[in-house]
């Protein structure tokens, strides 16, 4: 997040937002092949509190929030898109 808000402070005065996606796990083919071993999926898993991976048109949504008027007063945040990872 760090990042995220160094970039808002310099780019603010320009008019240029600065915001980042925190996304958990998402299926992907790059990333299925390590949900195949069961004891690594089980733990992603129960640290994801909606009890699933992400999908990719999990950040459609956010991302479109992102380049849209909708988040024109936002910048120097990071949007958690986690199932809840971060909730504990």
């Amino acid at each position: 997040e760090g990042w995220t808000k160094a970039m808002a402070i310099e780019l603010g005065p320009l008019g240029i937002r600065a915001n980042t996606i925190g996304p958990t796990f998402i299926e992907t083919p790059m990333t299925r092949p390590f949900f195949e071993r069961p004891e690594f999926a089980d733990w992603v898993l129960s640290k994801i509190k909606l009890g699933r991976l992400g999908q990719v048109q999990d950040l459609m949504g956010p991302v479109v929030f992102l380049a849209s008027d909708a988040s024109a007063l936002m910048t120097g945040s990071a949007m958690l898109i986690d199932g809840g990872w971060t909730a504990e």
